[in-house]
């Protein structure tokens, strides 16, 4: 019963963002044409306001890790394992610096949070199209070089098993070519809020951990040529200790 009332006013509250944030594309459009850089702080703030508050009525009890690990003075790569919808939600109320996620095409079919990703300057990538996927990339390098930090999950999509898929090495281009550290992040217990309760939300624990800084251009030649597989072990540490925390 709490599940099906909470999923309800979830999907009411969506309703309403969506419709009070009308004039706010209007505002944000204007912004944008004088500074794209003060519009994207703009809409950083109002969508962690909203994905806080998505969290307090989801009945989330987050628990945060390591933000102090993310260095302050220069834009970074956030390599995240994926688990869920949620996961977006947590990251986005908890990274410190301005950021721009990359995300699958299917989010841009929805309303409002599409056109919000858009004022974040978010990209979209379409899994099945590689040139596609390099362009995304590109765009990315050179979000990072005009001081934007990017969140990526490498697994490239969702993975409901109790094991990271495979990283995908092209995505640590972004780090390399964009001359920026790796922050890996760890989430953990997400799909229990959502996924596994289909169509359901259901309140729960949920954790982020943010890693230490990763600086490729410190690693030998071997590590730095399998920077995928490394960034990868060290999130799998991270979600097996935290795995642990949050049962």
């Amino acid at each position: 019963r709490g599940t099906c009332l909470r999923t309800i006013i979830i999907l009411i509250l969506y309703v309403i963002i969506t419709i009070l944030s009308l004039p706010m594309y209007l505002i944000e459009a204007i912004v944008r044409l004088i500074s794209p850089r003060a519009a994207a702080h703009i809409a950083q703030v109002i969508v962690k306001g909203a994905f806080n508050l998505v969290m307090f009525v989801s009945g989330c009890k987050k628990t945060i890790i390591g933000v102090e690990n993310i260095p302050k003075d220069t834009p970074v790569m956030y390599a995240a394992n994926h688990r869920s919808f949620y996961d977006i939600i947590l990251a986005y109320a908890t990274v410190p610096n301005q950021t721009a996620f990359i995300s699958k095409m299917e989010i841009k079919k929805m309303p409002c949070v599409a056109q919000w990703m858009y004022f974040l300057n978010c990209l979209f990538m379409d899994r099945g199209d590689v040139k596609q996927n390099l362009q995304i990339i590109l765009s990315a390098i050179t979000l990072v070089k005009n001081g934007y930090s990017i969140y990526i999950a490498p697994e490239g999509t969702r993975n409901a098993t109790d094991t990271l898929l495979e990283f995908k090495e092209g995505s640590m281009k972004i780090a390399t070519k964009g001359k920026c550290p790796i922050i890996p992040v760890c989430l953990c217990n997400t799909e229990n809020i959502f996924e596994n309760n289909l169509p359901w939300i259901k309140k729960g624990k949920i954790l982020i951990e943010y890693g230490k800084p990763i600086y490729p251009d410190e690693l030998d030649k071997e590590t730095k040529k399998h920077l995928g597989v490394y960034v990868r072990g060290i999130i799998e540490e991270m979600y097996e200790e935290n795995r642990k925390k949050i049962s």
